[in-house]
């Protein structure tokens, strides 16, 4: 199955890339993974660009937007897989924000 574009799909699989991007975005794994060498090592060097970088990458492979290195469409795209994985991410930041709003007040409440 190819992605929304006329372009050709490379050997680059989307789930991988997806899942790397997803757990280790941070390091520039998946872009090592595309083929993205030196924005693989910027990405390393920088934390993912202070997590922007990654963020848009994560963004962008959900939406099927991401190309490996030779302009080619990722292989096996699966826009439901990544749409469940964009929000299952967005979940994973409400019940951070929630759970660290409940630590504070439990910790300024305590000091009193």
């Amino acid at each position: 199955m190819s992605n929304e574009g006329t372009g050709m799909i490379g050997n680059k699989s989307y789930t991988a890339a997806l899942l790397l991007s997803f757990f280790l975005g941070g390091f520039g794994i998946h872009r090592f993974y595309t083929g993205y060498i030196g924005i693989g090592i910027l990405q390393l060097i920088t934390a993912g660009g202070c997590g922007i970088w990654t963020l848009i990458d994560f963004i962008s492979l959900c939406f099927g937007k991401f190309k490996d290195s030779d302009g080619n469409e990722l292989a096996d795209y699966n826009p439901s897989l990544g749409q469940t994985l964009f929000w299952v991410w967005i979940a994973l930041i409400v019940i951070s924000v929630v759970f660290n709003i409940a630590v504070t007040s439990s910790i300024i409440g305590g000091v009193h």
